[in-house]
């Protein structure tokens, strides 16, 4: 009789130790597949998380209101602007941005593939301006077509790590482009690591840096 019990006692001991290693080869399988995700898939999940690419490929038109923000090293505000900004894709990209400075209403428009500006309805020829404008023009655009244009050819995407961002992880995202040099601006992205939805992107040039927050409103 006590040999009997003692057998069943270890083949008890046996199955808890095998039901342990399960949890524990579990575990491990999921850390690694945390570890393998590259910034590719990251950027793929993304993409699906914010509708999917065949959705933005039949996005005719988006328009939204724009609040842009300069501090000063202390925090506090040097320069504030609201902009009305519309971009239609289909069938030609055509886009407008509209906003007020120092009481001057401001229009650039991206028409026909020009670039036409207007301050208080006056018409700039100044080639200067204009290529300052088509350079404002194209900065805006390049941010509402994110995260979808990061899978573009030639587009090079590193994987910096996971940092947190209000109480929350993220994965740090870095983007460079054939053309790029040591004096081209420097992008990153931030993606939530459990929606994968982009948190906020950085913007890292000559005499400052700038950074764009998403708010649900």
């Amino acid at each position: 009789m006590i040999q009997e019990r003692n057998t069943k006692n270890n083949l008890y001991k046996t199955k808890v130790l095998r039901f342990g290693f399960f949890i524990t080869a579990s575990l491990a399988f999921i850390s690694c597949q945390d570890k393998v995700l590259s910034a590719r898939q990251i950027v793929e999940k993304s993409i699906e998380a914010h509708g999917g690419m065949d959705t933005w490929k039949n996005v005719k038109q988006l328009s939204f209101d724009k609040e842009t923000a300069l501090f000063f090293e202390d925090g506090s505000v040097e320069v504030k602007t609201d902009q009305f900004q519309l971009f239609r894709f289909q069938p030609v990209l055509f886009g407008k941005i509209e906003w007020e400075s120092d009481a001057n209403d401001i229009v650039i428009t991206y028409d026909n593939e020009k670039i036409y500006k207007a301050i208080n309805d006056s018409i700039i020829t100044s080639s200067d301006e204009l290529e300052r404008a088509k350079n404002s023009f194209f900065a805006a655009q390049y941010v509402i077509v994110q995260p979808f244009a990061l899978l573009d050819k030639d587009v090079e995407l590193t994987l910096k790590g996971q940092i947190e961002i209000e109480n929350k992880k993220v994965y740090e995202i870095s983007v460079k482009y054939p053309s790029d040099t040591e004096a081209s601006n420097k992008w990153s992205y931030f993606f939530d690591t459990e929606s994968f939805e982009i948190i906020a992107n950085k913007v890292e040039l000559s005499d400052h840096t700038s950074w764009v927050e998403k708010f649900n409103l």
